[in-house]
């Protein structure tokens, strides 16, 4: 068994941490969920809003799914997508058409995780988004455009292209990385065509491939090796079928990457090890045979890169986890090889960052961690976590060559949280680089920065806005801030971090309300241009960015009155309201959830007056709770009885009639997804009618007839015309993606869908 050798230097810098060798355990230890959600992002820099909270991000969007089961089964997605076909309710006849186009943003995309580039033709690159699907460029990056809009699952976290034969690619859906707001996979998707038309392998419809981390293919062999969180795979028939490699029965061993170095014969690495112990195995025989080549206890995530002019020359990163505490320290350990795998040596950890992070990764490398070697030199290597660092000596020593945000004296910008590194097959000093906000590209080897983004539509939206009688759009994203545009596709970012609500002023549209995370509230009176909080009233932390200290959602809600543009409500557990445009705030109610005040208990989700009557509000909770007074907040009503046990997601009133609400609840209870009352809530009617099994995220009443009914889902959009009864999809020219917030705009008629994945369509 070979050891990890460590310098003298080495060991001072790990701190003292003993690390050996260890026999391969038959059962690792795994964390718990509970045990994940304890690890917590570090706020290292309160001079302006964070970038990174993908813990909080992903919990907001996965626990709304999850409830009341506790996680998201299997199988929905088949199920849904069968039930559609089988009741023919993808049949438009009959509903006014719904024809969307997109707005944007074409310039600020969301999370990629997979570059591939023709290595004939480096103009075409094609690249995987996490909840867009496969985006495909003919200019170098220019302009790019979807492939397959109604692909059955639109998470595509792997992509690899067929050495042999370029229209060949292969694209691995659902991210394994445990991010909460990762959407579960489907198996492994083949396009023979450059991507105009896919097929599911059917070989992969099964939970053994529901999260597809890493897909290569060995050249010499043709085999197709596939990294899963339960096992490593490989075929020899391009996917027809498949055998198990290195599995431990049914427990999750987290095959993280799988790396192929081209020695005779290829030598195969493959990583596991998230949230369990680390262990690459090696095969140097072109996969026939395979044997632990490294285990290391208390370091989880290993992510490799190998070199191609090089074959015995290796590296690798390991994430730091303290198992007894259940915490980070962030990448704590790198290691190279010079002899294929035969001895591994410890070297430098890039950092600390220009914006303090201790390694290139921060806390967070079990979401955000790649590292890659230069084509033609084994001493050029790239590590990219929160930032991209460069060593041009084999990882003695680094430089950090990105910043996560532009200021005098940082490295050049590109977008936090980096997934991808490519390289250009004609010229390997131009570089491209996958992360939270789209791709990135350097062509003097990482010297300076441009993006690629004209057109990359991938923008995962939590709530959408829009300026009352012109082309003017706003938006809150995961990752990429609260946004605006005036009318083009191109938006700007007005607060940066992780963007939340937003709500403009039906009267003087200049003046904005939005928020960052956990309910820190602002208003801009010069329609974005600056801003300034606006708390009074509720409780806050001490930093300007601090959120409410109340137990609220990460992405809280709030909305503006109907009637008044002054009045506001924003949900924690309890609702606050502001009668003169959040100048103050007052508390209006006490625990709406009945979940006590305690930090881990429900909290409101949605929160809204009624049209017609300002004393009305409805209050709906994650514990599927709905309250409302008719006397603004004076005293509540429960009106859950008849109402199921699922997330709240949305309410909204008939127009000019609060008495007459509706519903919607997220989670995967079959035929609970929306509800009507006439009278306040005190009976409810389920007309939720033949939709499919699916979370139900947002909802809009046409104000000239309450029977037509628009949803947003997390296969698009549904709408119906006979109150519920029936209910059609309605996704001509949009996708089947997460929609996440609907607004209808009464000077001409038009709906707004933000999407979590596709930016925002009209």
């Amino acid at each position: 068994m070979n050891k990890i050798k460590f310098s003298p230097l080495s060991l001072l810098v790990i701190g003292g941490i003993i690390v050996f060798l260890l026999f391969y355990e038959s059962d690792p230890k795994l964390l718990t969920r509970e045990d994940f959600l304890k690890w917590k992002i570090e706020e290292e820099n309160t001079s302006k809003p964070q970038f990174g909270f993908p813990d909080e991000a992903m919990r907001f969007f996965y626990e709304q799914r999850a409830y009341p089961l506790g996680h998201i089964p299997e199988g929905w997605l088949d199920e849904a997508l069968d039930h559609i076909e089988r009741n023919n309710i993808s049949n438009d006849q009959g509903f006014r058409s719904l024809n969307w186009s997109q707005l944007g943003p074409g310039n600020i995309p969301g999370r990629t995780r997979s570059i591939v580039i023709n290595p004939s033709n480096s103009n075409i690159i094609y690249s995987g988004s996490v909840s867009g699907g496969v985006w495909k460029t003919t200019n170098g990056g220019s302009s790019w455009f979807p492939l397959k809009d109604n692909m059955e699952n639109l998470a595509v976290c792997s992509l690899v292209m067929d050495p042999a034969n370029s229209n060949i690619l292969y694209a691995g859906t659902g991210e394994g990385f445990f991010n909460y707001d990762a959407i579960r996979g489907e198996g492994i998707f083949k396009t023979t065509d450059a991507g105009s038309t896919w097929t599911r392998l059917s070989a992969t419809n099964n939970s053994d491939f529901y999260f597809v981390n890493k897909i290569v293919i060995d050249q010499t062999t043709n085999t197709l090796w596939v990294g899963t969180r339960k096992a490593l795979f490989a075929s020899t028939n391009g996917g027809s079928s498949f055998i198990t490699i290195l599995s431990n029965g049914s427990n999750d061993v987290h095959c993280m990457d799988v790396e192929i170095a081209y020695t005779n014969p290829s030598t195969v690495y493959a990583s596991f090890g998230q949230f369990n112990n680390s262990e690459i195995w090696r095969s140097t025989d072109g996969g026939n045979n395979w044997s632990q080549n490294v285990a290391i206890a208390d370091y989880g995530r290993i992510e490799m890169g190998v070199s191609a002019s090089n074959p015995l020359v290796a590296y690798a990163s390991f994430l730091d986890i303290d198992q007894s505490s259940s915490t980070y320290s962030g990448v704590g350990l790198m290691a190279f090889t010079t002899d294929g795998g035969g001895n591994w040596f410890s070297m430098t950890v890039p950092g600390p960052s220009f914006s303090g992070q201790n390694n290139y990764a921060g806390t967070q490398g079990w979401y955000d961690n790649i590292i890659a070697v230069h084509p033609s030199n084994p001493s050029i290597l790239y590590a990219g976590g929160v930032d991209l660092w460069k060593s041009t000596n084999g990882g003695s020593s680094w430089t950090q060559i990105t910043n996560w945000y532009t200021q005098a004296g940082a490295p050049p910008y590109a977008h936090a949280d980096h997934h991808a590194i490519a390289f250009d097959p004609s010229n390997s000093n131009t570089v491209f680089l996958g992360t939270d906000g789209g791709i990135f590209k350097s062509t003097n080897g990482g010297t300076s920065w441009t993006n690629l983004h004209n057109g990359l539509y991938t923008t995962q939206f939590y709530y959408g806005a829009v300026h009352p009688t012109s082309s003017v759009y706003y938006g809150g994203a995961q990752d990429n801030g609260n946004l605006k545009s005036t009318g083009s596709t191109n938006w700007s970012e007005v607060i940066g971090g992780d963007g939340g609500a937003f709500e403009v002023d039906f009267n003087s549209p200049n003046i904005l309300y939005m928020e960052y995370v956990n309910l820190a509230f602002f208003k801009s009176t010069d329609a974005g241009t600056n801003f300034f909080k606006a708390m009074s009233g509720i409780p806050t932390g001490p930093n300007f960015w601090d959120g409410t200290t109340d137990r609220t959602l990460f992405i809280s809600p709030f909305s503006m009155d109907p009637n008044n543009s002054n009045i506001l409500v924003a949900g924690t557990y309890r609702v606050f309201r502001t009668t003169n445009g959040a100048s103050s705030w007052t508390s209006i109610s006490g625990d709406l959830t009945g979940d006590g005040t305690g930090s881990t208990g429900a909290t409101v989700s949605t929160v809204i007056v009624g049209k017609g009557n300002s004393s009305v509000i409805y209050a709906g909770c994650s514990n599927g709770r709905i309250q409302v007074t008719t006397n603004a907040g004076s005293s509540w009503t429960n009106v859950s009885s008849g109402l199921p046990n699922a997330y709240c997601t949305r309410i909204t009133t008939a127009s000019g009639n609060p008495a007459t609400a509706f519903a919607t609840f997220s989670g995967y209870t079959s035929g609970q997804k929306v509800y009507r009352t006439t009278n306040y809530g005190s009976n409810w009617t389920n007309i939720s009618g033949n939709l499919p099994n699916i979370p139900v995220n947002c909802i809009i009443v046409d104000p000239a007839n309450s029977s037509r009914i628009v949803v947003g889902t997390d296969l698009g959009i549904f709408a119906t015309t006979n109150g519920g009864t029936s209910w059609v999809q309605r996704n001509n020219g949009l996708a089947n993606v997460v929609v996440s917030d609907l607004d209808y705009r009464s000077s001409d008629g038009k709906v707004f869908a933000a999407n979590h994945g596709r930016g925002m369509f009209s």
